[in-house]
Order: structure tokens, then sequence, then C-alpha cells
């Protein structure tokens, strides 16, 4: 028997700053292990966003970073070197999941996108928490929480009047989204269980 829920589901994160690394963290304190694959060139933006320890800014001292990785492994590469790629590549067929937060052009680029990927892993399941989706019109525009936030609509019906400088705290999406990525991966683990097929 396991003592923990998601014991023995093997996850990929490429993600980076909220929704992905969330999504991910729910899992690995829940037993799934989860090897977060950061960039050496360019760290999290999150590593320098406070609060930090002993409010000294540092690149190892954030207090957001911290706690959006617990329980997690990682390993730092850099994806825009051919052999860094190909070590990504190594750990795919070991994925149950994999989670990238990356505008869609960035994965392909690389070779690291779903199609290119479940040639090594047939089953696998594989979430994109970009900001505005894989395909339409908006697909390649980057971005954070507070960015969806705003053009969503979230901030003008929240309540603040004109010239008001205070939205709600945070990348709301951010702090939302994760629990709708969680179920998601849930329902398409159980799939998998159910079918054999990955999506």
């Amino acid at each position: 028997m396991s003592r923990f829920a998601l014991e023995g589901v093997h996850i990929l994160d490429f993600a980076w700053v909220g929704v992905g690394p969330i999504t991910t963290k729910y899992f690995a304190d829940n037993g799934a292990e989860v090897i977060r694959v950061e960039s050496a060139a360019r760290p999290d933006v999150l590593r320098i966003g406070p609060p930090w320890k002993d409010a000294m800014p540092g690149i190892n001292r954030s207090q957001f970073f911290a706690s959006f990785n617990t329980s997690k492994k990682g390993i730092t590469l850099d994806l825009s070197k051919p052999k860094a790629r190909e070590l990504a590549k190594r750990l795919v067929p070991w994925a149950d999941i994999i989670v990238e937060s990356f505008t869609p052009k960035a994965m392909r680029n690389w070779g690291l996108d779903y199609e290119n990927l479940r040639e090594l892993r047939p089953d696998l399941i594989m979430l994109s928490t970009c900001m505005q989706g894989q395909t339409g019109p908006n697909a390649l525009y980057p971005g954070f929480g507070q960015l969806m936030a705003a053009l969503s609509g979230f901030y003008y019906i929240s309540g603040y009047g004109p010239g008001s400088c205070a939205p709600p705290y945070g990348a709301y999406t951010d702090f939302i989204a994760p629990r709708f990525s969680a179920f998601a991966l849930l329902a398409a683990l159980d799939y998998r269980r159910r079918t054999g097929k990955g999506q």
C-alpha cells in the first residue's frame, strides 16, 4: 500500500514562476517524484522576488520560489544547447507527465513539444500553462499572471476606481489556475489508466 496518494507518478517540470510550479508542487507534496528543469542561463525570475530570507535579496533567498518548489528535485540545463536538450530527452521515458509554461514556439524550437516527446513516450501526458494557449491569434503572446488578469478584465471588475494603483494582490490567475491544472492532470492520469493513452 502506498504511503502517499500520488506515489509512483513521475513528473518532469519545465515550468517557471507560478501556475506550473504550484501545480507540480501539489503532486510532489502528495508523493509524486518531480524533477524541476531550470535554465542555467536564465534562472526562474521568481528567484529574485521578495520576500527574501532575512530581508536580503539573492538568487536562493526568495520565499515564493522556495514555497512553490517544495518536495522537488532539480537540475539546471541551458536548453539553448543541443547537449542539454538531449539530456532532457533522456528523462522523458521516465516521466508520466511533463509540465511547461513557455509560449508554444519555445518548446517546439527545442524539439521538446508534445509531438516530439510522445515519440519517446507514446502515453505521455503533457500540460502547457502558457498564457494564451497553444493555438490562436495570441498564442505567442508572452506574459505572467498580472497581465492575464488585466487582459481578461479581472482588474477592471474588481472594484477599484479609475487611477487606482492597487489591484488585487499578486498574480491572481497564478493562485487560481493550479487547482484546475491539477485536476486536469489527475483526470488525464485516470484516462491513461483506463485506456493506455496519453494526451
